[in-house]
C-alpha cells in the first residue's frame, strides 16, 4: 500500500471542489474536512495536472 503523501491531499481536495456534487454531497463532506481554504489558485491549477488529479477523476468523477 501506498503511503498518502501531503500532495495527494491537495489533489484530492482539487478534485472534490471540481467535483463534488453539491452542498449536501459526499464529496461536499470530505471537502470541508480537508479545509482547502488556504490553498492558492496557482496551486489549483498545478494540482489538476498531476497524475493522481487525473486518477480521480477517471475513477471517481461520477461517484462524489
Amino acid at each position: 500500500m501506498r503511503k498518502i503523501h501531503k500532495d495527494d491531499y491537495f489533489a484530492l481536495a482539487v478534485f472534490l471542489m471540481d467535483y463534488h456534487s453539491g452542498q449536501w454531497s459526499r464529496g461536499y463532506r470530505l471537502l470541508s474536512k480537508l479545509r482547502p481554504h488556504n490553498f492558492s489558485s496557482s496551486m489549483m491549477a498545478e494540482e489538476r495536472e498531476t497524475e493522481i488529479y487525473q486518477y480521480l477523476v477517471t475513477h471517481y468523477a461520477s461517484k462524489v
